[in-house]
């Protein structure tokens, strides 16, 4: 290795046509509507749903199996009429162990298809779609120039980190440079993670990104890349450091 500078019988009987189909996302309480009529199907995109809970006595019937919640609002035939559910209800589904807030309102309309998801799965298919094609050097240069021209793409989790927080211990071939993170960007699906720091030194000092390959930045540092490569006193430079998964 070298490194780089730069259930419900329902669920199995014939199922309607789900018409219309809503992503919802975790800890945000979300307004649904929902068929009063016909099934509905709730699914968990990135894993198992792991329970659901919901008002009984409001005449919701629900079913889990795997990745799928099954919902039923209950019809009473009183024998000479039908009279459908159309009461608000809240239902809290865990799905892959974060919790969903369904604000739900039942209509006169086809049952709906429900997806929830943090976004992780179509983040990772983004990810792969755009770097796979790509050697390993060309995708830790793609990574770099992105965080070097803040030019992000959507499917990189950027992780803001606290500001004016100095390290002197993060360089010890370089005495009198301190290290600052800055911010860290997370490629999910390629196992690339770029952290860049903020760099400052107390005197006139030429690095060689060779110097930052240090187990106290990270301990599995693929790419290094410094800009500039001399700093002066009161002088900020920019290091861009990449690790890999099992480098």
């Amino acid at each position: 290795m070298r490194n780089l500078f730069i259930g419900l019988a329902m669920a199995t009987a014939i199922m309607p046509t789900f018409a219309h189909t809503q992503t919802v996302r975790p800890d945000v309480v979300t307004p649904i509507e929902m068929s009063n009529r016909d099934i509905n199907r709730v699914t968990c995109v990135d894993g198992a749903i792991n329970d659901a809970f919901f008002s009984q006595e409001k005449g919701i019937v629900v079913e889990n199996s795997g990745n799928n919640s099954f919902v039923k609002f209950l019809i009473n035939d009183n024998g000479q009429s039908m009279d459908y559910v159309t009461a608000r209800s809240e239902f809290y589904i865990v799905c892959a162990g974060d919790i969903y807030t369904l604000m739900v309102t039942p209509k006169d309309i086809s049952g709906q298809t429900i997806r929830l998801s943090t976004g992780a799965k179509v983040r990772i298919e983004e990810n792969q779609k755009l770097l796979s094609p790509l050697p390993d050097e060309e995708r830790a240069i793609f990574l770099t120039l992105a965080a070097l021209r803040d030019d992000i793409p959507e499917s990189f989790t950027v992780t803001d980190e606290p500001q004016d927080r100095w390290h002197a211990d993060k360089t010890p071939s370089k005495p009198g440079t301190k290290l600052s993170l800055r911010r860290s960007i997370r490629v999910e699906g390629m196992g690339l993670t770029l952290k860049e720091f903020l760099v400052k030194t107390q005197s006139g000092t030429t690095f060689e990104e060779t110097d930052f390959l240090a187990t106290q930045i990270d301990d599995s540092i693929f790419a290094v890349t410094m800009d500039p490569l001399r700093l002066e006193p009161g002088q900020i430079g920019r290091l861009f450091v990449i690790s890999k998964e099992g480098f």
